[in-house]
């Protein structure tokens, strides 16, 4: 679909725009055209941000060591995760050791 309108301009914004059509050395139209789409389109307006797309955003930032995936863990990820849960969760918790270091009341 195409619309076709009439601008009213002023000599200055005429010449403004035929000086700039002939620097590039195109029609003032294809000069408008362009000057159109550098406007903000509807499609560009603000909307939520996805949990994805702010995961991407953290990972780029460095904020994130990793981006979650959809796929199972492969049976050595299960095993690495349980060593390192066995080894971070041996002794006391540290609640019993702040008790401890407490002393008697």
């Amino acid at each position: 679909m195409a619309y076709q309108m009439t601008v009213t301009l002023t000599d200055q914004e005429y010449w403004v725009l035929a000086a700039e059509a002939a620097r590039r050395g195109q029609p003032l139209e294809t000069i408008l055209h362009d000057l159109i789409r550098h406007l903000p389109s509807a499609s560009s307006e603000k909307r939520p941000v996805t949990e994805r797309e702010l995961a991407e955003k953290l990972y780029h930032e460095g904020k994130l060591a990793s981006l979650a995936t959809k796929r199972p863990l492969s049976q050595e990820e299960l095993e690495e995760r349980e060593r390192l849960i066995q080894q971070l969760t041996e002794g006391k918790p540290a609640s019993e050791m702040i008790i401890e270091d407490r002393g008697p009341y």
